[in-house]
């Protein structure tokens, strides 16, 4: 802007040094012009004295209104005595014939007319016309010189101005673009300075729009992978400080990390990981191990802690710690351990029986009918226990490897009777009274296989465990609306107690151990049941009073 001003006072001050160039200019036009009319006029004194001789003189110099003084020694006038200082003076000769004097606040124009007598030269004498006298030719120039000044001055004002605006817009719109804010786009003339420019900064405004635009769409995208990853990740800086984590690192430290930048240690409470990942900020080591957090969490997790350095020189490392939660590996391992060792147990008791029987027998037992008789009776039923539990055991191994659930097209009341068919001679012995409800319609699609499973575990615990002359009510109810399957089994058994509820769902647990093996029992029923509701992304619920019965609920989507 002062330099725009400068530009304007240094135009100013131009103007000025043009006009007084213009009005000396002119001064001297008015004088040489005026000089050359007496040269002519003293052409025309010489063709007159030529030609005409005096008689003509006096009526030319009177209309040229001229005033013809001869040279004399004793002047008369003041113009005269003047006529005479000066070519005494020598200041009036051929080759310099004018002069200008001052006589009476009047400037007059001395010219030399006729220099052929060298006692009394002529001199013409002329008022002389200055220009300043030209008071309106003056006040006229002034004026339109002025006038056409200041239009020059205020264009170049206006167009100072508006190249200002267009600065102003400019720059606006890069702190803007600096910004990293969504604008609109300048408009602008064509052809004007600042045309490409303004087109430029409109192109990079575009630019920079599509990049935030881009990264906008990256940020979500990337804070989408973030949310559903199933490990935890959290971003450190070269300080120690939080700046980047998942929902998932949270779950898995037990924490509510905070989502301003703060020091890790205030989210990581194991020393061990701890101490990992100070190694890695001072030692620029990456480390991984398996350790067990500490506090609510109590999880065996996965650690990786690795340094993250963009470039070979790049100081200002970051560290990323990745943890990935074995918890549920951990507990399927103990699980399958837990269950080796539970069917190796379950197995060694009637496979003792069975060789011990059979030991009895082969050592005189089997003379005698009658012992060889029961002796082999309980070698049938401890095998058919073996067999259960063999049984059971491959089916549970099956349900927990995941594998595609064809969905086949099934009767109920057809499996429900063939359930009940291969548990008749059980439910004859105790008298009971079996009663089977269907609602809506009896054909579904599931799996055959899992479905069979459900029922036919919930229909043989119902029995096993019922008392003699007890009830078995089977509801199942297809609600085609919401394409989804309903199952009650209720009876009115021995009952379940409140403590043992809550385990009657785990491998080989058995509320009523001497009750279990009577009936031969496995302890996997219900783990099985549990495990094809499961596969088939239903749920279970149980209900049960010690002494009263039990009612199991099994919801399952078809």
């Amino acid at each position: 802007m002062k330099r725009h001003r400068q530009t304007i006072l240094f135009t100013a001050i131009i103007g000025i040094f043009i006009y007084s160039f213009c009005l000396i200019i002119m001064v001297q036009f008015n004088k040489q012009s005026q000089i050359n009319h007496l040269a002519a006029l003293r052409e025309d004194y010489g063709v007159l004295k030529r030609d005409s001789g005096k008689q003509y003189f006096s009526s030319w110099s009177q209309d040229h209104q001229l005033y013809i003084a001869t040279d004399s020694a004793k002047p008369k006038t003041h113009l005269q005595k003047q006529a005479h200082d000066l070519v005494n003076q020598d200041l009036l000769n051929n080759d310099n014939p004018y002069q200008i004097r001052n006589y009476h606040n009047s400037q007059y124009i001395f010219y030399l007319l006729d220099s052929t007598s060298a006692v009394h030269p002529k001199i013409i004498v002329k008022k002389y016309h200055s220009i300043w006298a030209e008071s309106n030719l003056i006040f006229l120039f002034t004026v339109i010189y002025t006038f056409l000044w200041l239009i020059l001055l205020i264009s170049q004002y206006l167009t100072y101005r508006q190249q200002r605006l267009y600065i102003r817009a400019v720059i606006q719109k890069l702190k803007q673009i600096q910004a990293n804010k969504y604008t609109d786009s300048l408009v602008v003339l064509d052809h004007t300075p600042y045309t490409e420019l303004i087109q430029t900064v409109n192109t990079l405004d575009q630019h920079n729009n599509d990049l935030l635009e881009n990264n906008v769409l990256l940020k979500r995208r990337f804070q989408g992978l973030m949310r559903h990853l199933p490990v935890g990740v959290m971003l450190l800086d070269h300080q120690g400080n939080v700046i980047l984590h998942n929902q998932a690192m949270a779950v898995i430290l037990g924490k509510n990390i905070a989502d301003d930048p703060h020091p890790f240690i205030e989210d990581i409470q194991t020393y061990s990981l701890s101490r990992m990942v100070e190694h890695t900020l001072s030692k620029n080591r990456n480390h991984h191990r398996e350790i067990q957090l500490l506090g609510d969490s109590k999880r065996m997790v996965d650690a990786n802690v690795i340094r993250i350095a963009h470039t070979k020189d790049d100081v200002e490392q970051q560290v990323i710690v990745i943890l990935y939660d074995l918890t549920d590996v951990h507990q399927i391992e103990q699980q399958q351990q837990d269950f080796v060792g539970n069917v190796s147990h379950e197995l060694k008791t009637p496979v003792t029986a069975i060789l011990g029987f059979a030991e009895t027998l082969l050592n005189g037992a089997k003379d005698d009918p009658k012992q060889a008789v029961k002796f082999i009776r309980i070698i049938q039923q401890e095998a058919k226990r073996l067999l259960s539990l063999i049984q059971d055991s491959l089916a549970l191994t099956q349900l927990e490897h995941p594998r595609d659930l064809l969905p086949e097209q099934i009767n109920l009341e057809d499996l429900i009777t063939k359930i009940l068919i291969q548990q008749q001679a059980l439910i004859d012995q105790k008298q009971l009274q079996i009663q089977t409800q269907f609602q809506g319609n009896p054909q579904v699609r599931i799996s055959l296989t899992e479905l069979t499973q459900i029922l036919q575990n919930l229909i043989d615990n119902a029995v096993k465990y019922n008392v003699p002359q007890g009830q078995v009510h089977v509801i199942l109810n297809h609600q085609e609306i919401e394409n989804d399957l309903e199952i009650k089994v209720e009876d009115t058994g021995i009952g379940i107690s409140d403590d043992d509820q809550s385990r009657v769902f785990e491998r080989f647990y058995q509320a009523d151990k001497a009750r279990s093996k009577e009936n031969g029992g496995t302890g996997l029923g219900l783990s099985i049941v549990q495990k094809s509701v499961e596969s088939l992304n239903g749920t279970i619920k149980l209900t049960s009073t010690l002494g009263q019965g039990t009612t199991v609920f099994v919801h399952l989507p078809l």
